[in-house]
């Protein structure tokens, strides 16, 4: 058992007198002394050890050290088919292999694309991006992952057959610097998705801009509509909650 005392003083001989008449009375085989931060080194210089740290801050400065708080991410798988049974089926095989989700969307063909919303895979981007590859690869598909992260930048991922043939982020660095070629690599390819979307090449290169900071471009929710139109991606500015009320929505329940 220990033998517990606040002590404000230094430990001077008396004191450490005192606190072991004190245990030995009490029947106690330890000393716990709680003290002051000025006074904590002398009492680990008489032989005591540090167990723990009461630390404080006001609230005030906390907020002060603290950024702006992070919006939440948005975002959708879209697949180059019609086959709106294979995606159900690739979905109800690959989301439970992510983690645990409340749900997940499928909208039927529009445009040329099935759209795909899971409640996981919105809060984790790159969650997001596994699924896609898993239903691009699966389906021997072309597939876009794309949307809104943190409400800061928006990303795009173009997958066929499960590999990755281009990805765009909108500041590249916003997660934290990256060498030359990569930061090159992040921006839109607009010979590719202009060949595998139809959109058109100088519009991908006018749309699908990069900056070094998200104040730089266009609002994000209008940059991911821009690039969504751009594409011919349909509800790509749907959360996974408006998915649930859309029109030939068909839920896959966990």
């Amino acid at each position: 058992m220990s033998h517990w005392s606040r002590r404000e003083t230094i430990p001077t001989e008396e004191v450490l007198r005192e606190l072991a008449e004190e245990a030995r009375a009490a029947g106690e085989s330890e000393i716990v002394v709680e003290t002051t931060h000025e006074a904590g080194e002398a009492w680990i210089r008489a032989g005591f050890a540090e167990l723990a740290r009461t630390l404080s801050i006001s609230l005030a400065a906390l907020e002060g050290r603290m950024g702006p708080a992070k919006e939440p991410s948005l975002g959708s798988v879209h697949v180059q088919s019609d086959d709106l049974d294979a995606v159900v089926r690739a979905v109800q095989t690959f989301v439970p292999r992510l983690g645990h989700s409340e749900g997940s969307v499928v909208l039927p063909p529009a445009e040329g694309w099935i759209a795909v919303f899971d409640e996981l895979t919105e809060r984790e981007p790159e969650l997001l991006r596994r699924l896609a590859r898993e239903i691009s690869d699966r389906m021997g598909a072309f597939v876009i992952a794309v949307g809104a992260e943190e409400g800061r930048v928006v990303r795009y991922v173009a997958l066929e057959r499960g590999r990755v043939v281009d990805e765009y982020l909108s500041v590249p660095e916003y997660y934290g610097e990256l060498p030359p070629g990569e930061v090159i690599a992040l921006g839109a390819n607009p010979r590719l998705m202009s060949r595998m979307t139809g959109a058109d090449a100088d519009e991908v290169r006018r749309v699908a801009q990069t900056a070094d900071l998200p104040e730089a471009l266009p609002p994000t929710r209008e940059l991911l509509a821009g690039i969504a139109r751009l594409f011919g991606v349909p509800a790509a500015e749907m959360s996974f909650r408006d998915a649930l009320g859309a029109q030939g929505a068909i839920a896959v329940e966990r």
